[in-house]
Formats: C-alpha cells, structure tokens, sequence
C-alpha cells in the first residue's frame, strides 16, 4: 500500500476522530458559526527529526476545549500546509505514520505563520524486535516549478564530488570540458546555498571537484527563478543546498571512499561543529588522491584529405579543501556569521596523441606524435564572507553580505611534438613549452530586504554591486625561443551594479508573482601582447532590464496550473574574450573573441502538478547567442572560436514523477521531449538545423531483508543538435548501490558500480562547407566505490527556527 493510501487512511481516523458520538451534534453550530464570522489563515510548516519538510502529514484543526474539527488538510512536498477557521481557541493536531501525534494548543485572533512543527520518530518494541514505519524518499520531487534532487538519501552523496553528482542528476548535463547545462537552452547559473558562484568554465569545474559530495543535502533546478536571483543563467539556475547542524551540542561527522577501475581513487572528508544557543562554530575538511583516465580523437576531412587523431589523457591532479565557519546570535532578532575557505587542485597531467594524415582518404602521408606533459598544475581559491540579519519584527527582515574570493590558476606544459614518415622514419622534432598563469578577483556586496504584510502578501527587494578583475598571462616558447606572436597579458575587468523587487500575492486558490531585475555592467579588457601590433583594448557598457511573471492556480482536486514567464541572460566567459592565438597541437588553434555580446533568452512555462507528478510545457527563444565552433584555417589546420552565431528556439514537455510502488519500492522518473531549431546566421554562413530529441532518467529504491538498500538508477539521452553545425549521438548509464546504516543511521557503508556498461560517451558528428569532423571519447565513468560515514553527536533542536531564504544570496 502507497504513502498516499496510508495518509488517507490515517485522515479517514483523525476524520473519524473528530466525528466522535459525543461531538456530532457540536459540529453542525460550529460549522455555522464559522460560516458566519470572519475566517483566518492558519500556516505552518512539519519538519523530520533532519529538519527536512515531512510530506503528506495530516494537519487537524480542532476546537479547545469542546473537541471539534473544524478543518483538516495534508502537508505538501515541503512540509507546508494551510487551514482556514474562526477566531478562537483550538489544538493543532499534526499525525505521520513512523512518528509520534504532536499536539499544540493556540488562540487564533488573527492569520497567523506558525513556527516549525518538529516531529519524533517513534517506535514500538514488540518481543525485543523494534519495527519503524519507512519514510518515502524519491530521488525526484517538484515543487513550485523547482525540481528537487534528494542527494543526501541517495547514492549520489556518494560518488564522490559535486561535479560527479551533477553528472550523474537526472535532467542535467555535464560536458567533457565540465561545462553544465539544464534541458533547456542557454547556460545554466550556479549557487550554492543561494549564494552565486561566479567563477566560471575550468574554474568552476575545479571548485565543483573540492566540494565533497556527503557535504550536499539536495540539488535544486529551477527554469524559471525569480528576480532575487540574478539574470544570469538563460537556461535556468542549479542551486546546490549543503547540509547544515541545526541544533546544540557537538556533531562530527566523517566518511571515507575507495574507487578503482582503471585507476585507484581516495576520497575522505570530516566535518566538526559545536553549537551553542547563541553561537555555532564549525570545521570541515576533504580531499581526493588518485588519477582519471580519458580516451577521446577525432577523424577529420578537410577539402578532400582525411587525418584521424586519438588521445590518451590522465589526470594526476589530486583536490583538498578546508572550510571555517562562525555564526553568532546577539539577540533573537539578529545574527552575525562569516566563513572562510580554501580549497586546492594540483598535481601533474599528462595526455599522448598520435595523428594520421592522409592524403585523400586512404594514402598515409605522415604521422604526427604530440605530447602535453603537464610537469606543474595548481588552481588555488580562498574564499571569505560575512552577512548580518536583522528582523526588527515579525514581518520585517533584512540581510547584508559582503563577498570575496580569489583564484589563482598556474600550469607548466612541455610539447614535444614528433613527425614521422608513412614508414615511422623520425622527420623532425620540435619542442614547445607553454605557460598559462591567471588570477581573478571577485568582490560583492549585497543587501536583501523582505516584507511580509500578511500571510498572503510577501515583497522582496534588493541591490547587489560586484567587481571582477581578471589578469590572464601566457608565455609560449618554440625550441627555448620565446614566440611573441603566441606570447601575451590579456586583462579583464567587470563592474556590475543590479537591483531587484519580487511582490507575490495570494488569494484562495489564485497566486500572482511578478519581478524585475535591472542590470548595469561595465567592462573593460586589455591586451599586452610581446609585440606593439597585438596590443588591444575594449570597453562596453550596458542597462537591461529582467522581467518575470507567474501566475498559479490551485484546482478544486489540489492540483495546480502555473503560467510563468522570464528574461535571462548568459554572458562571454572571460577566457573567451581573450584575443590572442593558441596551439593546442601543430594542425589544431584556438582563439578568443572580445567583441563577444551576452546572449538573451525569452522563456514562457506552463506546468501542471498532482501529488506525485509534474508536467512542464515550455518555449525558449534565444536570442544573439553564442557558442564554441570549429572552422577550417587553410588546407590542413582548424581553428576553435566562440561567436554570436544566430538565433535558438526549444519547444520541450518534460514530466517528473515520483511514486511509493509498494512499502518496500520507492520509484522516480524524469522524461524529457523536445524540438530544437538552430539558424546559424553569422558571416558568410547561413544554414538552419532543426530536430527532435528525448531523454529519459529513472531511479530505484529497494528495501531488501536484513535493512540492505538497493539502489538501481539509469539515464538516457537520444541523439540531439548541438549548438552549431555538430550532431550528438546517443550516449547513457546505469548505476547500481548497495548500502545498509546502523546504529540508527550514525554508521552506514556503501558499495556502488557507475556506468555498469560502460556506455557514457560524447560523440558527435558535423559537416559544414569543405569540413567534415566526427569526435569521440569516455572517460572513466565506470568506477567501484566503496564508502564508509559515520556521525557522532546528540541532537536536540530548537523550537522555533526564523530564517531569510536570502541570505548569504550574492
């Protein structure tokens, strides 16, 4: 039997309860009474004994002290629910199967946001065996537009690092190069607990890879966010949510992880903290060792003649990171914290590629080795920040945040690159060195202000000011001798300046949002090439507006219909505003574009939700965007640069659903089908690309004897358009995990397999004009890991708990 029947069963009792004999004949004057007096709102909020949203709890509402209920109602998927009565005396009656009734008495005189319910677990001893009822736990849930991923009670928090979690969520897409996307078109924008990250590309993917995945609570993607959130992001925002100690007394918490398949991997991390009722001071530490394999090439026809490239690429580099954090609490009204992290990536790299050159398609002229043999790498980022929040009443709530965080990025490559005759007859050696060096400096400061008039009005506002300061260097030398056409500083600075306001309204069953962002940016790059010829500068300024609209509707059935609407954008990233000209190997350059403008996406939504499952219809128009393409430069080489190519349009319907099948059988699926239509239209080159694609995500959970947990996920994604001329083919996996907890829940192990059949690959193929170019690769996504967590440390929370959802936004 599903959760669903059971909670109905249990409000059929608590119905039953209240129809009592002795008080039927009360509840026909009260019914009357209430009809025709003024009516209240009553809300709140249900949390478990982890402070998570218990979902489907039965709320009762029952007159004090004649014992009549009056109104009744189940929580939704966050623990939230919502009760119309009289003014008067009553007792708040909240019931879940697996914990036990918690009662509360109150005086209703006006509406009313109560304080969080917390519930106890509760369980019965029968002949020395206990028995607890089994939460549903979906791996999926949607609420509000939002898709929820439950990472913390899955086999996702252990894989390893955030970036390995993200590439294993359904309905999101990491690239070979670390880049992230939603469904949608257009860049995704990242936070983490609300907070943006606003490093970008390589640098991001780094931080992602120091960020232990047993620290991640759950993953929220939204298509469609708010004004609060900044326009970044044309196809949606990805918001990481770390678990945190809610409580006093003393937590710590640690796991360790082996993975092998081609290479061996450690991974470990440790969290202490000590919270006090006025103060929490916490520590936590991490760290990956071990290498990763890749095997990717290409083959390529270029007017007429064919080469065809593989490469075998490790990575050697190993991660650490350590974090502080402060938060103290002068008076209930306010509260002071800060953190402070550092987190490091380094170690050596090395990658062997061997290309066939043809003349034709089957004459072999020639043979090109290259290697890149990375002797130094090391991406450094220390991270500060300080917020204050201040609620000088119940309705009010403001939050101040100041920001910085430095990256420093540095690497040592040597090139030898060899060329041999059809018979491998060595022709010529040559030896080139590079040396890329960059650091980046972000500032931010941000005020949140929150107004909540009344329970059914809610107002957000706020500005928000950054600066960016970029300094990229780059030494190349040729046989010792430094090249000056390769050779060069490329600056890079951003000023922005935003503000913001959200006013969302309720009615009965009507709910209307609408936003506005407003966005001025300043930028300036200078380029300081070995040679007076290369130096380059370019300014620009911009003022954009951000709209958004929503409009929600609750049906009788408690189904609801939603209507959103949103303006976003993604911006050049700064790398690819360099202008200079580099070697990746002796027939393959790449070079940036500082004339490169931010692409803008129009995105209208409309969803459907009924307990377990959401539908989402939607249309994204983007407008000037831009993307990485491969062109040919004279007879053998290609060159890779980003240009504003055209314009974009998606048609998708995605669908989430989640499910208890049977007590020992929790089940989620995400299914995705969209019509893409790409009009390159840049140069001399026009061309239209258009195509449907899906994709498909399921998960498992099973209860199996002896308290095991087995764990059964897969994903799926048709072949697809890229974003120019190329075609993706299809590619997907299948995990698999066992776990089993003791100790109620302090001690778990897990075993798990990743990409069971090894199947998780990024081919493509394109041809545009005189250039004919297929891509493979894998890397090592099929992985045997076996992890070990414990925690220590007894948990008592506190009764009421007030929180801005802004703060520490930046």
């Amino acid at each position: 039997m599903n959760r669903l029947i059971l909670s109905l069963l249990l409000l059929g009792l608590g119905i039953s309860y209240g129809l009592s004999a002795q008080a039927q004949t009360k509840l026909s004057s009260a019914q009357t009474k209430i009809s025709s007096s003024a009516q209240a709102k009553l809300s709140g909020r249900v949390l478990d004994e982890r402070r998570q949203g218990v979902e489907a709890a039965i709320v009762l509402l029952i007159t004090s002290p004649d014992s009549v209920l009056v109104a009744s109602t189940l929580t939704d998927s966050l623990g939230r629910f919502s009760l119309s009565a009289r003014k008067g005396d009553f007792v708040l009656c909240v019931r879940n199967l697996g914990y036990k009734e918690t009662r509360r008495s109150l005086r209703l005189e006006s509406s009313e946001q109560l304080a969080a319910i917390q519930l106890e677990p509760e369980a019965h001893a029968l002949d020395k065996v206990v028995v607890t009822a089994r939460r549903s736990r979906p791996l999926t849930t949607v609420t509000q537009g939002k898709i929820q991923l439950h990472v913390a009670q899955s086999y996702l928090s252990d894989l390893g690092s955030a970036l390995d979690v993200l590439k294993h969520a359904p309905g999101i897409t990491v690239s070979s190069k670390g880049e992230i996307s939603l469904a949608t078109i257009g860049g995704t924008a990242l936070y983490v607990n609300g907070k943006k990250l606003m490093l970008q590309g390589e640098e991001r993917a780094a931080f992602l890879r120091t960020l232990s995945s047993a620290k991640i609570a759950r993953i929220e993607s939204s298509p469609s966010p708010n004004a609060s959130f900044g326009a970044d992001g044309a196809g949606g925002i990805i918001n990481i949510i770390l678990k945190a100690t809610e409580g006093e007394g003393f937590f710590l918490s640690t796991s360790h992880s082996a993975a092998y398949w081609e290479n061996l991997r450690q991974s470990s991390d440790l969290a202490l903290s000590y919270n006090r009722s006025k103060w929490q001071l916490g520590l936590n530490y991490s760290h990956s060792i071990g290498h990763h394999a890749m095997d990717y090439g290409y083959e390529k026809l270029q007017g007429g003649d064919r080469s065809v490239s593989t490469t075998i690429d490790t990575d050697k580099r190993n991660t650490y990171a350590a974090g502080l954090d402060f938060a103290w609490q002068p008076s209930p009204r306010s509260q002071l914290s800060a953190s402070s992290s550092v987190s490091l990536l380094a170690g050596p790299g090395l990658t062997e590629t061997r290309t066939e050159l043809y003349k034709g398609e089957h004459t072999l002229t020639g043979i090109l080795k290259a290697r890149n043999d990375y002797v130094k790498q090391q991406t450094l980022r220390y991270s500060q920040s300080a917020n204050y929040r201040y609620s000088p009443s119940e309705q009010q709530q403001l939050s101040l945040s100041a920001d910085w965080t430095h990256f420093d990025g540095t690497a040592r490559c040597e090139q030898p690159n060899d060329y041999y005759s059809p018979s491998h007859t060595l022709l010529r050696s040559e030896l080139f060195y590079s040396q890329p060096e960059k650091e980046i400096d972000i500032y931010a400061l941000l005020a949140d202000y929150k107004y909540t008039p009344s329970p059914r009005s809610e107002l957000l506002s706020g500005l928000k000011g950054s600066l960016i300061k970029s300094g990229n260097s780059f030494v190349f030398t040729r046989n010792g001798l430094l090249d000056p056409q390769r050779s060069n500083r490329f600056y890079y600075d951003e000023a922005n300046l935003e503000a913001y306001t959200q006013y969302t309204h309720s009615w009965d069953r009507l709910e209307l949002s609408a936003g506005l962002r407003l966005e001025y940016m300043h930028t300036e790059s200078r380029l300081r090439a070995q040679t007076a010829q290369g130096s380059e500068e370019h300014r620009g300024r911009s003022l954009r507006l951000f709209p958004n609209l929503s409009l929600s509707y609750t049906l009788p059935a408690g189904s609801k219909l939603s209507l959103l609407y949103s303006r976003r954008q993604d911006k050049p990233r700064y790398e690819d505003l360099n202008p200079f000209e580099y070697l990746l190997d002796e027939l393959s350059y790449w070079k940036g574009n500082p004339f490169l403008r931010p692409q803008i996406s129009d995105k209208i939504l409309l969803s459907y939700s009924l307990r377990g499952l959401s539908l989402s219809l939607y249309y994204t128009r983007l407008e000037d965007y831009f993307t990485g393409i491969t062109d040919a430069l004279g007879q053998d080489k290609t060159i890779m640069t980003t240009k504003n190519i055209g314009r974009q349009q998606q048609a998708g319907l995605e669908a989430v659903y989640s499910r208890r099948l049977t007590p020992w059988w929790d089940f989620s699926a995400n299914v995705g089908l969209y019509y893409f239509v790409n009009r390159l239209d840049y140069e001399h080159y026009q061309q239209t690309y258009q195509r449907p694609s899906y994709s498909l995500s399921a998960s498992n959970s099973l209860l199996l004897p002896l308290g095991l947990n087995l764990e059964l996920s897969g994903r799926y994604h048709s072949a697809r358009q890229g974003g120019s001329y190329e075609l993706s083919k299809p590619t997907g996996s299948i995990d698999l995990g066992l776990n089993r907890s003791w100790q109620g829940g302090r001690l778990r192990l897990a075993l798990l397999l990743t990409d069971l059949l090894h199947s998780e690959r990024w081919d493509s193929y394109g041809t545009k004009d005189a250039l004919s170019l297929a891509s493979w690769g894998n890397g090592e996504s099929r992985k045997l890991i076996l992890r070990l967590s414990y925690s220590l440390g007894k948990q008592k929370y506190p009764k009421q708990e007030q929180k801005l959802e802004e703060v520490n936004r930046l």
